[in-house]
């Protein structure tokens, strides 16, 4: 006899049994109860739901004790709180208990209720850029973004926050201007539009509004419409021109908005910003219904911009100083920043250690030094000095630190320039005069060696000293000796001046140089008599001979005469010119060189 499920059917095998090969029941009150009804799934559902919830009520004592130090109990009481935290929020709002120092100044207590983005469309298609909880990166300081909390709700109360960065919705330009009121800037921004620099007002505005009313540093944030997002990836199928024209609209963006304080040094695809619904910061929303597409703004800016000039750019219209002394500035003070960089690389310094933002603080300090032991104390070149650091950091690259270009170091000289030839020229012209500066400082430091040592001076030991060409040596050796005449004598050519102090006569300046031009100064101190000489000639010839040049000149400048035909000790205009050093501003003519070519001749 087998015995099946327990105590209820019995079925007899046993042939020599009675009854064998019949079922039989041990209970006979069951055999007329067969089928005790149906179950639905849903039934089934809610029959397992009904045992949960008798469990809870219970107190859970049919189920296993967790422990309390195992990861599972401590992810238990995180949830817990994290909801507890969300609804905190939204039913108190925003609670700052005690003042604090949060995004680089100091916050007094207070309470702002309620979410920002709940009545505002613009505001909540921003909250759809930020990434979901526990992938949003958010801080009170903009340059160390981390996963603060995993409720997206509670990441966007903090000042600074990242959003997407596969995904790029939102064109964000930095702006470094202080106005006196939010409705200032509005002006300002309106006044733009009707110029037709910017297509439309940004879509948000985000500052710090002060005590006083200033609004200090903004953001302007303009957004694309929903599914135009541009997507940057390292996937094969990322298209990089889409990319290049959001770079190209954000630079162009930032030329349109350079009056009002535009920051080229930040970039444009990181997409770390002052977060406008945190309730720390002053948020408008001027633009809530026209919505411009990328290729739209293509239209209206100008997408051919470059970085690097409009960091120059920005140096001038910040400090002030006009674009040309503001580019040299640049120009020098980057040669030093990149020569620092340099050596703190190689040198394993502390300061490379950090972030982008605090190595540029500490090129911005060591910048600030070095102008104080140059003499560049001028207020206004910290503006510059901070452009300088801003780009240096930001685009600081180790493999390229040897072979970096200064581009755009020619930008006060070619501003305004639209034709390429045009802008070839005006930069062949400005390295041919910077050549010809360093070939005659070369020249003069060789010409006062050769002067102390006594040695014999001609133009062909003057090129080979030097190390130049015997053409360019030939071309400036008496603007070497009218240099070294003020402070020298040269016993092998004859050149020796009168006195310690010799007084301008009529007609002529402090460096020798009469009001139309220089004069032959051999001519003028006697060379036949090796210096000054008592029996010089009187004071009625020399006004004679000076008046006679004088009126020789002017007759050139009017065309009565040629140039040729000029008395011998006036020279033409020479191609020599330095704006910075008017001492070396020389004159020498064919005739004059040839003449001084065969006298060092002779001589040696």
């Amino acid at each position: 006899m087998t015995v099946n499920g327990g105590n209820a059917i019995v079925k007899t095998n046993d042939p020599a049994q009675t009854g064998a090969g019949k079922t039989t029941y041990r209970k006979s009150a069951l055999a007329g109860q067969p089928l005790l009804g149906f179950e639905t799934r849903y039934g089934e559902v809610q029959r397992k739901a009904a045992e949960v919830k008798a469990k809870r009520k219970t107190g859970g004592k049919d189920r296993e004790a967790i422990d309390p130090d195992s990861d599972a109990a401590r992810f238990r009481q995180e949830a817990i709180e994290l909801r507890l935290a969300v609804r905190d929020r939204l039913e108190n709002g925003y609670v700052l208990p005690f003042g604090q120092n949060i995004a680089g100044r100091w916050r007094r207590a207070f309470v702002e209720e309620g979410l920002r983005s709940e009545d505002n469309p613009i505001l909540k298609l921003f909250v759809t850029l930020v990434p979901k909880g526990g992938r949003a990166r958010a801080s009170n300081d903009k340059a160390t973004l981390d996963v603060q909390s995993r409720s997206k709700l509670l990441t966007l109360d903090y000042p600074y926050i990242e959003l997407n960065k596969e995904f790029l919705g939102a064109i964000r330009i930095d702006c470094d201007g202080v106005f006196a009121s939010p409705e200032a800037l509005l002006l300002a921004l309106e006044e733009l539009v009707r110029e037709g620099k910017i297509p439309c007002l940004p879509h948000i505005i985000v500052g710090d509004l002060f005590d006083n009313g200033t609004y200090h540093r903004p953001h302007f944030i303009f957004l694309l419409p929903p599914g135009t997002a541009v997507w940057k990836s390292d996937d094969k199928r990322c298209r990089r021109d889409i990319v290049r024209m959001f770079l190209g609209v954000s630079n162009g963006l930032i030329k349109a908005l350079l009056p009002l304080g535009a920051d080229p040094a930040a970039p444009a695809t990181t997409m770390r910003m002052k977060n406008p619904l945190s309730p720390l910061w002053h948020t408008l929303t001027p633009n809530r219904h026209t919505m411009p597409t990328l290729s739209d703004y293509a239209q209206w800016v100008d997408t051919g911009a470059s970085r690097e000039a409009l960091a120059r750019q920005a140096a001038a219209v910040q400090s002030g100083m006009g674009l040309k002394a503001s580019n040299v500035a640049f120009n020098t003070l980057r040669e030093r920043g990149t020569a620092l960089l340099i050596q703190w690389h190689f040198a394993a310094d502390a300061r490379m250690k950090g972030s982008r933002a605090a190595l540029a603080d500490h090129l911005h300090v060591a910048l600030e030094s070095y102008a104080r032991t140059m003499e560049l104390e001028d207020v206004r070149l910290s503006y510059v000095i901070g452009k300088v650091a801003d780009r240096l950091a930001m685009d600081f690259d180790p493999s390229k630190l040897q072979g970096g270009k200064n581009r755009q170091r020619l930008l006060h000289v070619v501003e305004g320039m639209k034709s390429v030839r045009d802008r070839q020229r005006a930069g062949a012209r400005f390295s041919q005069d910077i050549r010809r500066e360093r070939s005659l400082e070369k020249l003069v430091a060789v010409y006062s060696a050769m002067l102390e040592r006594s040695e014999t001076l001609s133009p062909e030991r003057l090129a080979s000293r030097a190390g130049v060409s015997r053409s360019t040596a030939y071309r400036h050796f008496a603007a070497c000796q009218q240099i070294c005449a003020s402070g020298c004598i040269d016993k092998k050519v004859g050149i020796a001046p009168c006195d310690d102090n010799p007084a301008p006569r009529q007609g002529e300046t402090a460096n020798g140089e009469s009001a139309w031009g220089n004069t032959n100064l051999e001519a003028l101190h006697g060379q036949e008599h090796g210096g000054c000489d008592s029996d010089a000639p009187e004071a009625e010839d020399d006004d004679f001979r000076l008046i006679e040049e004088q009126e020789t000149w002017i007759a050139v400048q009017e065309g009565r005469i040629s140039g040729r035909q000029m008395h011998p000790n006036v020279s033409d205009a020479s191609d020599i010119i330095f704006d910075a050093h008017p001492h070396l501003a020389v004159t020498e003519t064919a005739d004059s060189a040839m003449l001084e070519k065969g006298r060092s001749l002779a001589l040696a």
